[in-house]
């Protein structure tokens, strides 16, 4: 799908700045992957498109393929969330973020990513935005693991760290264990009832 694929120079960056993924979500960083997920239904995240709830609900393949620049160690592990930085709403992030998947002790492969010998420490759920309050970002984080085996959540809301601010999550957790982002993605999505 050539063209899909966006290189990792600045392109990456500049759509998550451009949606604000960058600085809401994470600090800005220098992919080293990139990130693909095509979901059961045949949609794609593409970096900032719009897709329905009902073409997202399955649990998304994921492909990640690595700059060339960068060394691979096949002793490696990493950790794969989705994230919506706009729970309930993205003027009123008060359940931000909320996490609708985490997986850990992934193993790159060729090909989409095989999960099953993976930790899921938060089971896959499907975007369900609330009516009426507009798109929501969903965000593909790719992190490389550390020293720290990183632990389940105490909760989806707020990624189990109910004591902090709105829009704690993904960064937070990826401090917590000592993960370094090497790759992300997101795309849009809205519940259909948006008027009166």
């Amino acid at each position: 799908m050539a063209s899909h694929q966006i290189t990792l120079d600045g392109s990456i960056i500049d759509r998550l700045k451009n949606d604000e993924v960058i600085p809401d979500v994470i600090d800005n960083f220098t992919p080293s992957f990139f990130l693909r997920a095509e979901f059961p239904s045949g949609k794609e995240i593409q970096l900032g498109n719009t897709l329905t709830q009902s073409s997202t609900q399955e649990q998304p393949h994921i492909i990640v393929t690595p700059d060339d620049t960068s060394p691979q160690s096949d002793d490696a592990r990493y950790t794969l969330c989705l994230t919506d930085p706009d729970a309930a709403s993205r003027s009123n992030p008060k359940w931000a973020e909320f996490c609708h998947w985490l997986v850990t002790d992934i193993k790159l492969s060729s090909g989409p990513l095989n999960l099953k010998s993976a930790r899921e420490l938060v089971e896959y759920m499907g975007p369900a935005p609330p009516a009426k309050t507009g798109k929501h970002r969903y965000v593909l984080l790719l992190f490389k693991n550390g020293n720290l085996e990183p632990e389940k959540l105490d909760g989806r809301k707020k990624w189990g760290f109910e004591d902090q601010e709105p829009r704690v999550g993904a960064k937070y957790y990826a401090r917590k264990y000592g993960l370094e982002l090497v790759g992300a993605n997101f795309f849009l999505c809205q519940n259909e009832k948006q008027d009166g």
